[in-house]
């Protein structure tokens, strides 16, 4: 009897676990519910999609403004840079520069070698020109302290170079010439090095090494770099507009039409700004601003459908990660990506950055190019958020009816 009632004990009160636990898990799921479809039942109104949209768009433009203007406007003067050696010899380089009109150099004058040295070192000057008597010029350079004022100074090494060779053969052919001019036989050996230099140097030239650009820079961007600086606000631009997307704007619809909305006005901004403003992507317009809006428009698909797919924080956070960290810097956008190690170069092209970077080059300057890989890429990303947002919808849009039943 004993062991009955224990036993009749024991299962009422293994029941009433069950059905506080029961009852538990449907509480918690009506909350889970409550909570995913909040986004559902609270849409953002459609004027506050445009707004965002709009808002997001001037954003990206003033990131882009930010990154490119300092290129834009720049000029490669008033650099710092010590000069040493006789008066006379300085003073002819200083007039050299102003009567060719060279305003790249703010010279700084130092009283030896060993004082311009530390002027350098102490980060007054970028670099120096040492000119000794009866010894040829030496330029100091200081590549720690910056590549683009190395450059500067390796390209005047070259040309006091060849001044240096020009006047060492003008010397030479005057020598020569008063020697042919005495006559005797010593003018007739002189007659004939002056003819043979006079043959080397057609032959030199005949050989000399040309350099012909088939496909050159634009004028507006002669060294390239506005298209390199500006891969990394597009990067950018495709970030916020997701981000804002997913923050300011309830509902998962309403967030990928704002994306959509922002990524064409964000296009067409940044194709004013880089290529009919600035120039430096030459191009049709419509073709950079579809590049440009389909840019913005993978991040943020991307960045959409993973927040939908599952929390709003993971799809920034993998966004991030995937685009900028990953993506970013094996996009081979400044430099080619044959050059990094393995795989990754293939890699970097199939991510957004690499895409679209390898895409504006080549509607820049290689119309000729295929550029159906990249428009596929780009596309893949926009399609690839938008199932990811189907699938997320489509799950919390079931729990609520889950949870009822």
């Amino acid at each position: 009897m004993n062991n009955e009632t224990a036993t009749a004990v024991t299962a009422e009160a293994v029941t009433a676990a069950a059905t506080q636990a029961a009852a538990s898990q449907k509480i918690a799921a009506k909350s889970i519910a409550e909570t995913s479809t909040q986004e559902t039942t609270d849409r953002s109104s459609w004027l506050k999609v445009i707004t965002t949209s709009v808002l997001s768009s001037l954003v990206v433009a003033l990131i882009v403004l930010a990154f490119t203007w300092p290129t834009k406007t720049m000029e490669a003067k008033n650099l710092p840079v010590s000069i040493a050696g006789p008066e006379v010899t300085v003073s002819q380089f200083e007039q050299s520069l102003k009567d060719q009109g060279i305003e790249t150099f703010d010279l700084k004058q130092a009283s030896s070698r060993k004082e311009a040295e530390q002027q350098i070192k102490q980060r007054e000057t970028y670099g120096a020109i040492i000119f000794t008597e009866g010894a040829a010029p030496e330029v100091l350079t200081a590549p720690a302290a910056n590549t683009a004022a190395t450059q500067i100074l390796n390209g005047v090494a070259t040309q006091l170079n060849a001044q240096i060779q020009q006047k060492a053969l003008a010397a030479k052919t005057e020598a020569l010439t008063q020697a042919v001019q005495a006559g005797g036989e010593q003018g007739a050996q002189a007659a004939a090095q002056l003819e043979q230099m006079k043959v080397q140097a057609e032959q030199a030239s005949a050989m000399e090494v040309k350099t012909t650009a088939v496909v050159p820079l634009s004028e507006n961007d002669s060294s390239g770099t506005g298209l390199a600086i500006a891969a990394f606000p597009l990067v950018m631009g495709g970030t916020i507009g997701g981000m804002l997307s997913l923050t300011l704007i309830n509902g998962t619809w309403r967030r990928f039409a704002t994306a959509t909305l922002y990524s064409v006005i964000a296009g067409a901004l940044t194709a004013l700004i880089l290529s009919t403003w600035f120039g430096f992507i030459p191009g049709d317009f419509a073709t950079l601003w579809a590049a440009f809006a389909a840019t913005y428009l993978a991040t943020a698909s991307f960045m959409i459908g993973m927040g939908a797919l599952l929390v709003p924080s993971a799809g920034l956070g993998l966004s991030a990660v995937v685009t900028m960290f990953i993506g970013n810097p094996i996009s081979g956008a400044t430099m080619p990506s044959v050059f990094l190690p393995g795989a990754w170069g293939q890699i970097g092209q199939m991510l957004v950055p690499g895409a679209s970077s390898t895409l504006l080059r080549s509607i820049a300057y290689f119309p000729e190019v295929a550029t159906s890989d990249q428009w596929l890429v780009l596309c893949s990303w926009i399609a690839f958020g938008l199932l990811a947002g189907v699938i997320g919808w489509a799950l919390k849009e079931r729990r609520p009816a889950t949870v009822e039943a």
